[in-house]
């Protein structure tokens, strides 16, 4: 056999193999506009924590998985040593044990927190372009580690940002 033969006979092999694990696995979409869906009663799942609105003159960092579809994951209000998280589809309260690194924005670039039941959380950033009334971390990653040392890396990007006195 040629290897034209054998390129063409593994790339039917592949097609065929692709399209049997569609149909086997389900992958055939129902159809319908999301108001169709809503209306049928299927509500999607929450994905990230609430909106957070800051009081004048407060600042906060604020950021998101960094994913196709971000995820709002992480908020901390400056001047405070707690912390809220979204992780393992559930709103965790953090508490800060230490701090260090650059200043920015009302945060220093290197964070780490407490879980409640005793997991650790490293925060580290990377500060980026200025902006009216905060700042960008175009980076930035936080790690959840266990009791047994194992780590949950999760990248993220956000901003740092204040609200105006009046």
């Amino acid at each position: 056999m040629s290897m034209k033969s054998l390129r063409v006979l593994v790339l039917g092999l592949a097609v065929s193999g692709v399209s049997a694990c569609s149909t086997m696995f389900g992958t055939e979409t129902t159809g319908g506009t999301a108001s169709e869906i809503a209306a049928q009663g299927q509500a999607s799942p929450r994905k990230g924590l609430d909106p957070v609105a800051l009081e004048v003159g407060e600042c906060g960092l604020f950021l998101w998985t960094r994913r196709e579809q971000p995820q709002f994951v992480f908020h901390s209000r400056a001047g405070t040593e707690t912390a809220r998280l979204w992780f393992d589809g559930a709103t965790l309260d953090l508490n800060r044990t230490a701090l260090g690194g650059d200043v920015f924005g009302q945060q220093l670039t290197e964070q780490d927190f407490a879980m409640s039941d005793g997991r650790a959380v490293q925060l580290r950033m990377t500060p980026g372009d200025q902006l009216i009334g905060g700042q960008r971390v175009p980076e930035a990653s936080l790690t959840v580690i266990d009791a047994e040392g194992w780590k949950t890396l999760i990248p993220l990007a956000g901003v740092t940002a204040c609200q105006p006195e009046r």
